[in-house]
């Protein structure tokens, strides 16, 4: 994903326990997110969407699926 882009969350997939916690956090399909930057030798990556910033980890970040 690049940065400065918006992306539209297609779908959320992956382990269970990640997917859930991705819900909690407040992201879900169809939400518009941007990707803000890329932190810790680009292991972290921090988006935002509406007034909400969330830096996320590899794991994490694949599984979102948009475009």
């Amino acid at each position: 994903m690049k940065t400065q882009q918006p992306i539209t969350i297609e779908s959320i997939e992956g382990p269970e326990d990640i997917v859930k916690r991705l819900y909690e956090l407040g992201l879900f399909p169809s939400l518009q997110i941007v990707v803000l930057h890329k932190i810790s030798f680009n292991s972290v990556t921090v988006i935002q969407f509406n007034e909400t910033i969330l830096a996320l980890n590899e794991e994490e970040m694949t599984c979102l699926r948009g475009s």
